[in-house]
């Protein structure tokens, strides 16, 4: 009853950081905890595929009466995450890392993404539409306001646009969503 007992730390994902990883790895602490949202991009999720990932047979309560074709479904696929630190001199930290994917929370990034392409569309057809206006009289400073655009509405890795200016110096904005990003197969994680 006295023999050593090994700890496992399980918290929020505000235990991923440089620092925590870093002291605990150092004390030998073995942890689990979700990686923040903004660690773990887009491009990764879309270079892996669902046929790298392996089917989890497991079932959540609220799925419990409904059919096979009802319920919803995970993947798992396990690689590593490097954390660096806040220094030039700090060693990368590497740590294991296991990607879920669950079809449930697919579609409601769908949708949301689908929400936030409207909004972003909107808001550039307005920046559009006022090129050369009173508060958008040169390029610097629609490409300015196309910045903040894609920076709210998280469509910066989609976007594609080109300013350019008549004659008079008036700024014109062609813009478009790129179909490839947007079109990532329906399989990847």
């Amino acid at each position: 009853m006295a023999g050593t007992r090994d700890l496992l730390m399980v918290a929020d994902s505000k235990l991923v950081s440089y620092s925590n990883a870093s002291a605990l790895l150092t004390a030998g602490v073995q942890f689990i905890a979700p990686a923040p949202a903004d660690q773990v991009k887009d491009e990764v999720y879309a270079a892996l595929g669902l046929t790298r990932a392996a089917t989890v047979d497991w079932v959540p309560g609220r799925d419990a009466g409904k059919t096979s074709a009802q319920r919803e479904s995970y993947r798992v696929l396990e690689d590593t995450h490097t954390l660096k630190g806040a220094r030039k001199s700090d060693p990368e930290l590497t740590v294991r890392r296991i990607l879920v994917h669950s079809t449930a929370n697919a579609a409601g990034q769908r949708a949301a993404r689908d929400k936030r392409l409207t909004k972003a569309a909107d808001d550039l057809g307005k920046l559009a539409g006022a090129g050369g206006g009173r508060h958008y009289k040169n390029a610097e400073k629609i490409v300015a306001r196309l910045g903040v655009i894609a920076a709210k509405r998280r469509v910066a890795s989609c976007l594609r646009f080109h300013v350019t200016e008549d004659e008079h110096g008036v700024p014109a904005l062609d813009w478009h969503f790129d179909e490839d990003v947007l079109n990532c197969p329906a399989e990847d994680l």
